[in-house]
């Protein structure tokens, strides 16, 4: 047995629980990153654990998974141009190990979604932002 009695706040108030953040406009950069199979075996996903840079959320964790191989089309393809999105917002075009997109911010837009298997709410990138390759150049 242990005694833990002073190793506690007897006044501290329980956690609310997961709060979305509210939809808008951030910078990310991504800290860890595992290229694994998928849950259903049935292909190949990079996840990526981010973190919010600066702001109110400076230092929060974020997880992003891209469906890179899989044996669902949709999926894989969803997967694929999300992923283009991030090599686009990082300016690493080519990565030839997941590390080469660590520690490179890149401005995303989250938004807000219920989650499809539960239905409670949750953040969900809705967009990378990067500079459009068809726009006029600056003077």
């Amino acid at each position: 047995m242990a005694s833990i009695a002073y190793s506690f706040n007897p006044n501290a108030v329980p956690s609310s629980g997961y709060m979305p953040l509210p939809a808008g406009e951030y910078t990310l950069e991504i800290v860890e990153s595992d290229y694994r199979p998928n849950a259903n075996g049935t292909g190949m996903l990079l996840a990526c654990k981010a973190q919010f840079v600066g702001g109110e959320y400076d230092g929060q964790p974020y997880y992003l998974n891209y469906n890179l191989e899989n044996q669902n089309e949709t999926a894989q393809e969803i997967g694929q141009r999300d992923f283009a999105g991030l090599r686009r917002a990082t300016g690493v075009l080519a990565p030839e190990w997941s590390t080469d997109l660590h520690f490179k911010p890149f401005r995303v837009k989250i938004g807000v979604q219920a989650h499809k298997a539960i239905g409670e709410p949750r953040n969900v990138v809705k967009q990378y932002l990067f500079e459009r390759d068809d726009k006029p150049a600056a003077a």
